[in-house]
C-alpha cells in the first residue's frame, strides 16, 4: 500500500469518525483549558482530584482521542474491509464514551469507580492498538507509521500502569511496586507523548508524500520507545532512570509568518527539543529521582509537552482537517491563536522554571484564551465542512475526506 499520507480525491472511508473523535477531544480539552486558566491566574485554588481531572481531560480526552482520530486516518486509507470499518466505528463510539468519562472521574473520587471506569478506558486503546496492529500488516510505513504504532502500543503499558495505581490507590491493595506511581506518568510522557509528538509533526512537514522511513527515521521513534520502556521499568524497580535523546528534522525553511501545518510542525519540534533537553537535564541534577525535582519544573516539562508539542501538532493536524476556504474568511485569528498560545506558552514555562508568579498570572490567560478561541473556530469550521459535505483537509491536495457522509 502506497504510504502517501492523504492525496487524491477519493473520500476516506473512515471520514465521519475522525470528525467525531477530533470533536470530542476538542470539547473535553475546553473544560481542562478553562481549569488551567482558573488555576493558572490563582482565581482558584482546585483539589488535588479536580487537578487530576485537568490532567487527564488533557491526556486522554485531548491527546490520546486525536491521537485515536490521526490513527483512523493514516492506518484507514485504502480499501478497507466491512469487519474492519465495523470495528473503527465501533471503537470510535466506545471510545468517545469511555475516555472523557474516566477522565472526569478523577475529579469526584479516589474509590473503586475509578479503576473500573478505567478498565474501560483500557479496552477501548487494546481496541485501537489492534485495530492499528492488524491495518499495519503489508503497509510501506513511514515515521510517521512507525510512531504511531510505538505510541499506541506504549499506550497499552501505560494505561494498565494507570488501572493498576488506580486499583491500588482505592482498595489499598499493593497490585504495583512503590515506584508505581512514578512509572505510569514517566512511561506516558516519555514513550508515548514523545513519539506520538515526533509523528504528527513528521506527518505535518510532509503531508503530501509520506516516505518509507529508513534506518535514522526508525532510530527516531524506537529510541524514545524503548527509553520509555527502560524508564517505566526502572522506576517499577526504584532503579536509576534513564531518559532517551533524539533528533528532529530541520525546520528551516518553514514561514513563520505564513500560517500553515509546517509551522505547527516546527513550533511541536521546538517543544520536542526543549523537553527532551529539559528531561535529561533535570535526570542528571537529581540523579533520576523526580521525588526531589521542583513542582515548577515538573508542571514546565509537562505543559511543554503538552501545549508546546502535543497541541501544536494536534492543530496542524486540524489545519488539514478544515477546508481552506473557511480558515481563508478569519487569516487575523489564525495568526492570533498560533503566535498567542505559544508567547502564552514561553512566559507561562519561565514562569514556572524561574518561579516568578507575575509571569504566570500573566500568560496563562493569554495562553488559555488562545487555545479555546482555536477549539471554538476549529469545531465550528468542522461543523461547516460536515453540512457543506466537505471533509476533512485541503492541504495540500484535494481531500480524501472530501466527500457526502
Amino acid at each position: 500500500m502506497s504510504v502517501q499520507a492523504m492525496p487524491g480525491t477519493n473520500p476516506h472511508p473512515l471520514r465521519a469518525e475522525v470528525r467525531a473523535l477530533l470533536q470530542a477531544a476538542m470539547a473535553v480539552f475546553t473544560f481542562t483549558v478553562v481549569i488551567g486558566i482558573l488555576n493558572g491566574t490563582d482565581l482558584v485554588d482546585f483539589d488535588r482530584k479536580r487537578i487530576l481531572a485537568h490532567v487527564h481531560g488533557g491526556t486522554l480526552g485531548w491527546i490520546t482521542m486525536s491521537v485515536f482520530a490521526a490513527s483512523l486516518w493514516l492506518f484507514g486509507q485504502g480499501e478497507l474491509t466491512p469487519g474492519m470499518r465495523r470495528a473503527a466505528r465501533g471503537l470510535t463510539v466506545f471510545a468517545i464514551g469511555a475516555l472523557p468519562v474516566f477522565a472526569f472521574t478523577f475529579a469526584f473520587t479516589y474509590g473503586e469507580a475509578r479503576p473500573i471506569i478505567g478498565s474501560f478506558a483500557l479496552a477501548a486503546i487494546i481496541g485501537f492498538f489492534a485495530w492499528v496492529t492488524i491495518r499495519a500488516r503489508g503497509m510501506t510505513l513511514s515515521v510517521v507509521h512507525i510512531g504511531f504504532l510505538a505510541a499506541v502500543a506504549t499506550s497499552v503499558a501505560g494505561g494498565v500502569l494507570g488501572v493498576l495505581l488506580a486499583t491500588k490507590i482505592a482498595t489499598g491493595r499493593e497490585v504495583l511496586p512503590d515506584g508505581g506511581a512514578d512509572a505510569h506518568p514517566a512511561t506516558m510522557v516519555v514513550g508515548f507523548l514523545i513519539p506520538v509528538g515526533m509523528a504528527l509533526a513528521e506527518w505535518c512537514f510532509h503531508w503530501e508524500k509520506l516516505k518509507p522511513a529508513g534506518r535514522g527515521g526508525f532510530l527516531q521513534i524506537a529510541l524514545p520507545f524503548l527509553g520509555g520502556m527502560l524508564l517505566m521499568v526502572s522506576l517499577l524497580l526504584d532503579a536509576t532512570a534513564i531518559a532517551p535523546l533524539a533528533a528532529w528534522p530541520s525546520f528551516r525553511a518553514v514561514n513563520w509568518a505564513v500560517p500553515s501545518m509546517a509551522r505547527y510542525a516546527a513550533a511541536a519540534s521546538i517543544g520536542i527539543l526543549f523537553n527532551i533537553l529539559l528531561l535529561n537535564y533535570l535526570a542528571g541534577r537529581y540523579a533520576g529521582d523526580f521525588d526531589n525535582v521542583p513542582t515548577g519544573n515538573l508542571l514546565a516539562l509537562d505543559h511543554t509537552m503538552f501545549i508546546g508539542v502535543l497541541t501544536n501538532a494536534i492543530f496542524g493536524l486540524l489545519f488539514a482537517a478544515v477546508p481552506a476556504r473557511l480558515r481563508e474568511r478569519t487569516p487575523l485569528a489564525g495568526q492570533a491563536i498560533f503566535f498567542g498560545m505559544n508567547v502564552g506558552l514561553l512566559g507561562f514555562v519561565a514562569g514556572l522554571l524561574f518561579e516568578v508568579t507575575l509571569l504566570k498570572r500573566i500568560f496563562t490567560p493569554i495562553m488559555g484564551v488562545a487555545i479555546l478561541a482555536s477549539l471554538a473556530l476549529h469545531t465550528y469550521w468542522l461543523w461547516e465542512a460536515r453540512r457543506a459535505t466537505e471533509g476533512i483537509g485541503t492541504v495540500p491536495s484535494p481531500s480524501p475526506l472530501a466527500a457526502t457522509d
